[in-house]
């Protein structure tokens, strides 16, 4: 009933649509190949005034306005605000004289501390150390002595 006159509409739209949109692709086409021999005809010369004068090409379209100087340097500031004026880079986090000599970041309550580490943490727990190679062959072998 409804649904398949609804389904043949649809299809008779979708085919319209597509005649359409081939025709438009042929024209382009054809308007593209005209274009082409037209511009191959001027670059040798083989071409009547008229069919210059038929041929245009709208320059203004195709070149680009150049940024006037006010134009560039309001995008140059915008850039700098948001991203901070360049610089020297390369040697930006080595040391400075100055640098070296401020000490104001030093706390010897946090720089005099021994470090933390996974060794250090085993010594300090209060398991005695395993004795060296020699040590235990030494131990090893008073042993075997005493009885």
């Amino acid at each position: 009933g409804i649904n398949a006159e609804y389904g043949k509409q649809w299809y008779q739209r979708r085919v319209r649509g597509k005649k359409v949109q081939h025709e438009v692709l042929k024209q382009r086409q054809q308007d593209k190949k005209q274009v082409m021999d037209t511009v191959k005809k001027l670059r040798k010369g083989m071409t009547d005034q008229e069919d210059i004068d038929n041929f245009e090409i709208n320059e203004e379209e195709e070149k680009q306005r150049p940024l006037s100087i006010k134009e560039m340097n309001r995008k140059r500031k915008a850039k700098e605000s948001k991203y901070g004026f360049g610089g020297k880079k390369k040697y930006a986090k080595t040391n400075t004289a100055e640098s070296y000599k401020d000490v104001s970041s030093f706390s010897s309550r946090i720089h005099s501390k021994p470090k933390k580490s996974a060794k250090n943490e085993k010594r300090m727990a209060g398991k005695p150390q395993r004795p060296g190679k020699n040590r235990r062959a030494q131990i090893k072998s008073n042993k075997g002595k005493k009885k």
